[in-house]
């Protein structure tokens, strides 16, 4: 079944299924949401006493340090207190076990870390029973069994959901009073033990337990101005914790006054320090203990307050749901009665019969259909008898839009006749424009190709003159060469008249040397005479250069003249060439128009003939809605 074919109580009820599910899935979900916040909130609740149980521990543990630390040093006579306080170890650490076990979501991990620190501490009762530890061993014990044990509670609280809080007010007060509390009550057990014992000498590790203090009593002060700072208007917990951050505040101002007293004064009693270190460690203890409360309170207010929203959301949902059930019922019963009624007149005026009246409705949107209904049968009974008296005037109107329309078909066919005779002689002239401009297009082409080429020739004769010039100079380079190698003979003669006169003057002893000098001037002569042959030579050779670079001078001017010549006549048909494609352009243009006018004349002929046809059409019609009309009752 399509939507198409449903009925409108059917459609109704859809509505109201769709409406129903638009309220119970969103309000199922919030529902969910206020029963996992109250489940969780339950479930963190849960955590808190085994987080109660490990502080009440780890202050058995702290009283066994500083006892063990005065029965190695200061007072021997704490061994006899050292059995009780390891009783009460092993029954905190069973109190311990004891709210695990009562805890549904404590998982075997936390059992087993117990355990472990339970025996831990049995060995390290064990060593210091007999005698195998001193007061670092007992110390650096105790850390280690305070470290493991914030581990188990670190795990708990991971477990239970604290560390995992969603809420950033909540969180920080969990990490502040379940995870960093705890380590600053120890670092102060550690501080005074260590003054019981009188180690304050023990720089080393007096620093380490100090730094250890400091750094989480800061952490502690910013965990707690962070929740502070996000907590709610309706939250209580900003409250509680702004009245213990100056519990913390003040626990850290005693510890330093202390340390600065005991610096200054070498013989500042040692009882001294470590009573302040034990106020400050029972200042700390009471601000874990508030924070814990502080914590229940908010935790048992949250699931409060999301039981209660959820009880108070189901009831809402509930009443809504009946309210809305009943006036589904009471709008489908006064809905559908005057839909029966405008059905059976709308039916009745489907049928044409326009003579009964329309029956009277609610005053509500049903009544004003049911008279908007009336309205439209006495407007369709005055349409019909309108139309009906139209119908002839259309008749006759037509008929004489069809003749008016044969006389004008006539006359359009004619000038569309000799719209086609002219676009051929448009076309025609168009194809001689073209060829025209094709013509003018290559001469412009060849007139560029000869302004090329006489730039070429022009080029080639620069450079021929270039060369005759490098031909000259390199002339007149080779004369003075000649004219050097002239001198040098001339020298070369005369020097060897000059050793043929000493080889005369040295008689026999200079006959050879005379010889020799004869061959030089010889040779010397024979070298100016060719020299003056290659001078005369390259005098002739310069001469002719000189002629020849005269006449690629002029015959470069020539062709210069020439080249201007032809970019005067390419200039000129460039000219002729865009003239002529302007010229093709508008012919082509004029073309374009003529073939437009010829192709709306087609149009406005074949228009006039559906003009006539729809006259016809027209006629036709006025006579089936004459006959139409005549099908009413008024």
């Amino acid at each position: 079944m399509t939507q198409h074919h449903l009925s409108l109580k059917t459609r109704l009820i859809l509505v109201g299924l769709i409406a129903l599910l638009l309220s119970v899935v969103p309000s199922a979900l919030l529902i969910g949401k206020y029963a996992s916040e109250s489940e969780q909130a339950a479930r963190e609740a849960q955590g808190l006493p085994p987080n109660e149980a490990w502080q009440a521990a780890l202050k058995t543990l702290q009283i066994h340090r500083q006892l063990g630390a005065e029965a190695l040093s200061t007072r021997p006579a704490a061994r006899e207190e050292l059995p009780a306080a390891q009783q009460a170890v092993r029954a905190a650490l069973a109190a311990v076990s004891t709210r695990l076990a009562a805890n549904e979501d404590a998982s075997a991990r936390n059992l087993a870390a117990v355990k472990a620190v339970a025996s831990e501490f049995d060995l390290l009762a064990a060593d210091l029973r007999d005698g195998k530890l001193d007061l670092a061993k007992l110390l650096a014990g105790q850390q280690a069994l305070a470290a493991q044990a914030f581990r188990a509670m670190g795990e708990l609280n991971h477990d239970a959901g604290l560390s995992l809080e969603v809420d950033p007010a909540l969180y920080h007060a969990v990490i502040a009073g379940l995870q960093i509390s705890p380590q600053v009550g120890d670092a102060l057990s550690e501080l005074s033990s260590m003054a019981r014992a009188a180690a304050v000498d023990e720089i080393a590790q007096l620093t380490a337990a100090l730094t250890r203090y400091r750094e989480n009593n800061e952490a502690l002060q910013q965990e707690m101005r962070l929740a502070i700072h996000a907590s709610g208007s309706e939250s209580h917990l900003a409250p509680a914790l702004s009245a213990l951050l100056p519990q913390a505040q003040q626990q850290r101002k005693l510890v330093d006054d202390a340390l600065k007293a005991a610096s200054l004064d070498v013989n500042y009693p040692l009882e001294q320090l470590a009573a302040s270190f034990s106020n400050a460690a029972a200042l700390q203890s009471d601000l874990s203990a508030q924070v814990l409360k502080t914590l229940g309170s908010e935790l048992t207010q949250r699931r409060e307050s999301s039981a209660f929203k959820r009880n108070a959301l189901l009831i809402t949902l509930v009443l809504l749901l009946s309210v809305m059930g009943m006036v589904m019922l009471r709008a489908m019963r006064r809905l559908l009665a005057p839909v029966a009624q405008m059905i059976e007149v709308a039916e009745r005026i489907a049928g044409g019969d326009l003579s009964q009246p329309v029956p009277q409705g609610r005053r509500d949107e049903m009544g004003r259909v049911l008279v908007a209904l009336q309205h439209m049968q006495a407007r369709l009974r005055q349409l019909v008898e309108e139309i009906h008296a139209g119908a002839g005037n259309i008749r006759s109107a037509a008929q004489e839009i069809a003749l008016g329309n044969q006389d004008l078909a006539s006359r359009t066919e004619q000038a569309a006749a000799q719209l086609q005779q002219t676009s051929a002689n448009v076309d025609f002239l168009d194809q001689v424009v073209r060829d025209s401009t094709r013509a003018v297009g290559e001469a412009a082409g060849l007139a560029q190709r000869t302004s090329g080429v006489a730039g070429d020739g022009g080029r080639v004769v620069e450079q021929l003159a270039s060369t005759m010039a490098s031909i000259h100079e390199s002339s007149n380079r080779i004369a003075d060469i000649t004219g050097l190698i002239d001198g040098l003979a001339f020298q070369t003669n005369i020097l060897a008249l000059n050793a043929a006169v000493e080889a005369a003057r040295a008689g026999e002893q200079g006959r050879g040397f005379a010889v020799v000098a004869a061959e030089v001037r010889s040779l010397a002569g024979r070298s100016a005479a060719a020299a003056r042959e290659i001078k005369v030579l390259i005098q002739h050779s310069v001469e002719r250069v000189e002629s020849g670079a005269t006449l690629a001078t002029d015959a470069g001017e020539s062709m210069q003249r020439i080249l201007a010549q032809v970019n005067q006549v390419s200039s000129v048909i460039q000219g002729m060439d865009g003239r002529a494609r302007s010229q093709a352009e508008q012919t082509h243009d004029l073309g374009d128009a003529v073939r437009a006018i010829d192709a709306m004349t087609q149009q406005n002929a074949a228009l006039v003939e559906q003009s006539a046809a729809s006259a016809l059409s027209l006629r036709g019609q006025a006579e089936s809605m004459d006959a139409a009309v005549q099908a009413f009752r008024l």
